[in-house]
């Protein structure tokens, strides 16, 4: 029979037994590898370069056509960083500040913008680290597809457009490269499926463990991803080998086993004082969460646009496979962010975190089911970079806006004299127009202080981080606030600290606001939507 098949029937049946025998056990998908070619022959490995440097040059853009990147909370993280590469030669910070690199779950941002600010300006340093966290769902994907299906194609290209998000919106840029490092570690442990499971254990451990000391919720992620991988495995072969499954996840958690000895030795220098909250948050909360991947503040009319990415994921989903590897652990993780609260431990957002990971892991785990046509690759291709072009262009405007509202900022406080103590008042903003940057992502424009004039600001953030402010100088700090409303102001003038300090505010802060004439030398009045938005005061003392 095998000699009157010929060589077609022969093929035909080698590739029947191939297909069981990656059927049987846990596969990665690359046996669809045949499809993934597909990019390279319409464009040539030249074209399909091109496309990313293109794709990469508008979403880089933004980064360096601005002085200060000044979204949401990344001031407030380059004035931390700021402090932790100058104080040891700065009187003014010694005052205010002291500094220790004890071992938090958070040094990931500290670590490589302190590293690159010996370098260049901490500005520009804090500009190249953006630039890195939004290739990052990029280069995530790419190899977390090349683990799987074995190619890396154009798919991975799909990235860019998770590159601006509501993440990256909020300046949670410190998450954003640990989760790009947690996908890419996973990668790893993909690629090395076939290596003795104790060696492979050994090898990433310390890997994992400086992934934990990078961000906590970066080791978290990378933990669900490892263990939706192995119980999709262990579910696909119908756990009939009880005693390999077993084996197999004992050696996964093995990887943290040093995380664990760390989190024992170094526990007591994760609270920092401050009472600790949770809160699950509300429908219209998961709501937002669940779509903070392609979130990006901006006009109504593109914001709009954004709707039609998932519409058209829905619509071309079944002309589309997903590895088998890898999609009951987007599901697992998608679970687990819903169940994730939007405050976790006084840390706000954190259930935004984990659907940005789905969205790398989706892009990854995608193929096409038979090759497209030439016209549908070219339609597909076009609509990409359109896409992308918009998305580049809303955040350009928007960091360009944000910029000169910084470079206001920093005009008025060269008047500061070094070491000041600055009060911040967000005074409202009637005149603002319709496109005005929201409040949340103006909040800590005026930490530029911080850096430029080495002054103090009571929500810089210290908490779980190497930056404390020197003790007589807490009740006047709140590591997680902002900037004081017109009523906190006025009541601030008539009211003090209580004999047991500061009474509680927010998420794990205090009013740190209560007898501010007593606390701080100067007053920054913020009036965001007019010409010009600050004003410095003098506090004058009795």
């Amino acid at each position: 029979m095998w000699r009157a098949a010929g060589w077609a029937g022969r093929c035909a049946v080698l590739r029947g037994v191939r297909a069981c025998v990656t059927q049987a056990g846990c596969n990665l998908g690359a046996g669809g590898a045949e499809g993934l070619k597909n990019s390279v022959a319409l464009l040539g490995p030249q074209g399909v370069a091109a496309v990313y440097l293109l794709l990469a040059t508008f979403v880089l853009t933004p980064v360096f056509a601005v002085t200060v990147w000044g979204l949401g909370d990344t001031p407030n993280h380059l004035a931390r960083i700021h402090i932790l590469t100058r104080i040891a030669d700065t009187p003014a910070l010694q005052l205010l500040y002291e500094t220790s690199w004890k071992p938090v779950p958070y040094l990931g941002m500290d670590v490589v913008v302190a590293s690159l600010a010996q370098a260049m300006p901490i500005y520009v340093a804090g500009r190249v680290f953006v630039a890195v966290c939004l290739l990052t769902p990029v280069a995530a994907a790419a190899l977390l597809r090349r683990a799987v299906w074995g190619r890396v194609g154009l798919v991975p290209a799909l990235g860019f457009l998770l590159s601006y998000n509501y993440l990256i919106a909020r300046g949670f840029l410190g998450y954003v490269f640990g989760a790009g490092l947690a996908v890419m570690l996973f990668a790893g442990w993909l690629a090395t499926r076939r290596s003795p499971r104790w060696r492979r254990a050994a090898w990433f451990a310390p890997a994992v463990l400086l992934l934990y000391f990078c961000h906590a919720f970066a080791f978290l992620t990378y933990g669900l991803l490892v263990g939706g991988f192995e119980l999709g495995c262990a579910v696909r072969q119908r756990f009939q080998a009880p005693r390999k499954i077993l084996l197999d996840w004992l050696a996964a958690g093995a990887q943290a086993v040093p995380v664990m000895a760390a989190v024992a030795l170094f526990a007591t220098s994760a609270t920092a004082g401050f009472k600790l909250v949770t809160l699950y948050g509300s429908l219209p909360n998961k709501l937002a969460a669940a779509a903070a991947p392609l979130y990006f503040p901006g006009p109504p009319a593109v914001v709009g646009v954004y709707v039609l990415l998932p519409l058209i994921a829905v619509a071309g989903a079944r002309h589309l496979r997903l590895a088998s590897a890898l999609w009951p652990t987007a599901l697992i993780v998608g679970v687990v962010a819903a169940a994730v609260p939007n405050v976790l431990l006084s840390s706000w957002g954190a259930d935004y975190r984990l659907p940005y990971v789905v969205g790398i892991v989706m892009i990854a785990a995608a193929a096409p089911r038979r090759p497209p046509s030439r016209a549908t690759a070219w339609a597909g291709l076009a609509m990409l970079f359109a896409f992308v072009a918009v998305r580049s262009a809303n955040a350009f405007s928007l960091v360009r806006q944000l910029d000169a509202e910084e470079a206001q900022i920093r005009s008025v406080v060269r008047a500061l004299p070094e070491g000041a103590r600055l009060l911040v008042v967000d005074a409202g903003r009637p005149d603002a127009g319709p496109f005005a940057a929201p409040a949340h992502m103006t909040g800590h424009l005026a930490l530029v202080a911080t850096i430029d004039r080495n002054a103090f600001i009571p929500f810089l953030f210290t908490g779980t981080t190497a930056v404390q402010p020197r003790p007589e100088w807490r009740d006047a700090a709140s590591p997680s606030s902002l900037p004081v409303d017109l009523d906190q102001f006025k009541d601030g003038i008539t009211r003090g600290d209580p004999p047991t300090g500061p009474p509680p505010y927010g998420y794990g802060g205090q009013q740190y606001w209560l007898g501010w004439p007593h606390k701080f030398s100067f007053v920054l009045m913020e009036h965001y939507g007019r010409q010009d938005i600050t004003v410095l005061y003098r506090v004058d003392r009795p």
